[in-house]
């Protein structure tokens, strides 16, 4: 598959809990999920919120290597609310890696066992799975197909972290931050989430929470959109996605944030949830 074929898919992009209303229709209701795609070539999921209902009609057929991997920022509720619903973990033919490292005192192995737990959910995964613990430090990234993962924790209420992933052949680059409280964040977790940015080179997307509009809610564990542009601004990035839409804002109230987003930094907007995003060195 060319890089031009590569893909970027947002599952979800609202933030906290689902919404079903016709007033959420544009940007939609479904909580976090991210789809990086290479195709037969490597598939990449980040948090299993309930927008992997969206992505699952739109992921290639099952592989035998590279298996799919699934990456973890953190293990509160709406990140995970659609594990139990996603047809791929009960094809036998799938073969899947969850990842992350150590958050909040809770692993992979230990957050998936207790969702999955038949006193909440009866039914076990029926793809081949495997867990897979990552140092909480990002040395050397983690190969993975054609992508190179790597990682740093940013301020959130029990730990989060936020992930890059580049694919090796063709340059391209993105990164997935969401649930960041900037305005809290130590110089040091600033400094960390700027690297991630901007090691080996600058990002050409990033996709980055802003939860908030305007003030900032001290202890909520996110930042304002405004806190969102700058950052992208301070590390450079070609393109910026603003997701982790507070449930209570409907789509009137987005579609106006939007045009002030976008004229505070005109390669950035909202995300909306199915949209994808092409995804090659040539798309900077």
């Amino acid at each position: 598959m060319s890089d031009k074929a590569m893909r970027i898919v947002l599952g979800g992009v609202r933030g906290s809990t689902p919404v079903s209303h016709p007033d959420f229709i544009r940007f939609g209701g479904a909580t976090t999920c991210v789809l990086v795609d290479s195709g037969a070539r490597g598939q990449i999921l980040i948090d299993g919120g309930s927008g992997l209902r969206t992505v699952e009609p739109m992921m290639a057929p099952p592989e035998p290597d590279p298996p799919l991997l699934m990456l973890f920022t953190h293990y509160h509720i709406d990140h995970l609310i659609g594990l139990p619903f996603f047809a791929p973990f009960y094809d036998p033919q799938r073969s899947v890696i969850f990842a992350a490292p150590p958050c909040g005192g809770t692993t992979p192995e230990s957050a998936i066992g207790q969702l999955m737990n038949k006193t909440f959910w009866p039914v076990p995964f029926r793809a081949a799975h495997r867990f897979e613990l990552l140092p909480t430090e990002c040395g050397e990234p983690l190969r993975h197909g054609p992508f190179d993962v790597r990682w740093c924790p940013v301020r959130h209420a029990n730990g989060c972290f936020a992930y890059r992933v580049d694919e090796r052949d063709s340059g391209a680059s993105m990164a997935f931050a969401t649930d960041v409280e900037m305005g809290s964040a130590s110089a040091d977790e600033k400094d960390a989430l700027l690297n991630l940015c901007r090691v080996p080179k600058n990002l050409d997307v990033l996709i980055m929470e802003g939860h908030c509009d305007s003030v900032a809610r001290p202890g909520w564990g996110h930042s304002t959109w405004q806190e969102t542009v700058a950052f992208a601004r301070a590390a450079g990035v070609s393109r910026l996605f603003i997701t982790h839409l507070a449930p209570e804002d409907d789509d009137a109230t987005l579609a106006e944030r939007e045009q002030r987003v976008r004229a505070a930094m005109p390669q950035a907007r909202l995300g909306r949830q199915g949209m994808v995003i092409p995804w090659s060195k040539t798309m900077s």
